[in-house]
């Protein structure tokens, strides 16, 4: 595997940024463009009919393997915790959509495939489309707190509340709007 790192050569039309399910499908030997992903989304490809594709992928030439920037990270990272998904995201993701906010400078338009519902969130409120394979995508980002079942208190990150101790429940956040008016 060839892992390169900096900016996209050149402006594209499209690009597809793959979670690791676009690979276990083999959607890297179909798109019609050029696909990217990072290093620890490549890693939890694991079954051997997935690994052969995506060996198979790379050495065509339609696989791109790259780390995002640390400050590409940090802007993910606080767009995630605006949206209330900094808690339901892995580094994996966290650096694939970093990857995506990087890969939307030099394309005019960036597909992001993934079934994870938080990877397209933050996908769709960078201004990309999501695609996903096995469930439905998302239409548009929303914004989501945590609200806690027993005391009503909102909160920004899962956990526990510190007030009462309950599970919090992830609400989107115009329905946590409505239910304390």
């Amino acid at each position: 595997m060839t892992t390169t790192s900096g900016s996209s050569a050149g402006a594209c039309d499209v690009a597809y940024v793959l979670d690791a399910v676009g690979f276990f499908a083999g959607y890297q030997l179909t798109a019609p463009q050029k696909t990217y992903s990072v290093p620890e989304v490549i890693n939890e490809v694991k079954d051997p009919e997935s690994r052969k594709s995506l060996r198979l992928g790379i050495s065509a030439g339609k696989v791109i393997i790259k780390d995002p920037s640390p400050e590409s990270i940090t802007k993910i990272k606080e767009l995630a915790a605006e949206l209330g998904e900094l808690g339901r995201l892995s580094e994996a993701d966290i650096k694939l959509l970093a990857l995506t906010k990087e890969v939307g400078k030099a394309c005019r338009e960036v597909i992001v495939v993934s079934d994870d519902r938080s990877v397209q969130n933050v996908a769709l409120a960078l201004g990309a489309k999501a695609q996903g394979i096995k469930r439905r995508e998302l239409r548009k980002a929303r914004k989501y707190v945590y609200v806690c079942p027993s005391c009503g208190r909102v909160f920004s990150e899962p956990g526990t509340c510190p007030v009462c101790g309950a599970k919090l429940v992830r609400v989107r956040y115009s329905k946590a709007l409505k239910n304390h008016d």
